[in-house]
């Protein structure tokens, strides 16, 4: 379905809320999209292996990222953002490789990978723009950055050979190139997770993301994270920061991104504490009582089924804007990725998340 469709479409539901108010215009639909895209395999395999055995886990893992296939997987997400057409997109876990041939890390070598061999989000930006709409990339944070030898094989006397694989881990936000934007931010949160992989102590990180974007007329802020879910604590921390960075913010807010909090179970402590703060989530405003699960698909992509029993990807609006601009009456929400015709022609899920689709009036 092209976006001006769906735009009409929803217009035609949005209004039939409205019937009664006559200013009410068909182009004043704020549509946002949160989207996990996904790494390519589980890292935790990685994380538990003992020093000794980190470069067969890793070599493990390399091929596991070949057989989730992003740039296939792309295809799908493109679609899905193509097909609703939303102003702005927060992305989670928009993944960069880099790799070095042969490697040094094994040896003790210090020379960072630089040759990239998948950028997710160039290959996502290539393909939407590809099939004739344009995104521009703004506010990618960089949080955690760490390189790991792999083995490759052995070579003519019996040794191991070795490649160096440098796994970045980012969050971005999409914003559609024809949306007036500005005013674009990024950074890492205080709160992290201290560990030691090889002998080597690195930071488990997150981000956020915050861009202003100029829709019928009004400036928003809108903010992307991606919040930690090793640590309940670490989360919570990382909540604080949030609520602390936007208490003062003066302009609309539209919160976007995986919060690893489940608004099903309520499994940690950030969904109250962000509702409690004032944000509403638009998928309890548009589906009270249904669970709205998003997460979580098998590690390889590949299950017949979705297996969700987590809401974690969420939107929310800030309750003082929700209602000035009558916002939680006409909220929309619904998800994509989540039914079989949405895999690939492989048989793999876009993510092991579901995304999120919103659509807001914009006050007239």
């Amino acid at each position: 379905m092209k976006p001006t469709i769906l735009a009409l479409a929803m217009a035609t539901s949005l209004a039939a809320c409205h019937a009664t108010d006559t200013a009410f215009r068909p182009d004043h639909l704020l549509t946002v999209m949160t989207r996990n895209v996904y790494p390519g395999f589980a890292a935790e395999s990685i994380m538990a292996a003992p020093a000794e055995q980190i470069p067969l886990a890793a070599a493990v893992a390399w091929g596991k990222l070949q057989q989730t296939d992003f740039p296939e997987r792309a295809g799908r997400l493109a679609a899905e953002i193509l097909a609703n057409g939303p102003q702005v997109v927060g992305l989670q876990e928009i993944a960069l490789y880099r790799v070095q041939i042969p490697g040094d890390a094994a040896l003790g070598g210090t020379t960072p990978a630089t040759t990239v061999a998948y950028d997710f989000l160039q290959i996502l930006l290539d393909t939407l723009a590809a099939h004739g709409q344009p995104y521009v990339a703004l506010a990618a944070d960089t949080t955690t950055d760490v390189e790991m030898p792999a083995v490759t094989g052995v070579d003519g006397g019996g040794d191991p050979t070795f490649m160096d694989i440098r796994y970045t881990d980012r969050d971005a936000i999409l914003v559609r190139a024809d949306v007036p934007h500005a005013g674009a931010q990024a950074g890492r949160y205080a709160a992290y997770i201290p560990f030691e992989l090889a002998g080597t102590g690195i930071g488990i990180y997150r981000g956020w993301g915050s861009v202003e974007a100029t829709i019928a007329g009004t400036t928003y802020r809108f903010v992307n994270t991606h919040l930690e879910d090793q640590s309940v604590e670490v989360q919570v921390g990382q909540t604080t920061e949030l609520l602390a960075m936007l208490a003062a913010e003066a302009k609309p807010v539209v919160l976007l991104g995986d919060f690893n909090s489940d608004a099903i179970h309520n499994a940690t402590p950030t969904y109250a504490m962000l509702t409690a703060a004032g944000f509403v989530d638009l998928w309890a405003t548009a589906h009270p009582g249904e669970p709205g699960a998003s997460c979580c698909n098998a590690e390889l992509l590949d299950n017949p089924t979705t297996t969700f029993d987590q809401r974690l990807d969420l939107i929310l609006v800030h309750e003082g804007v929700a209602n000035a601009g009558r916002y939680v009456a006409s909220a929309q929400a619904w998800l994509v990725g989540a039914t079989p015709a949405e895999r690939t022609a492989g048989g793999l899920w876009p993510s092991d998340h579901a995304g999120l689709v919103g659509v807001l009036r914009v006050p007239d």
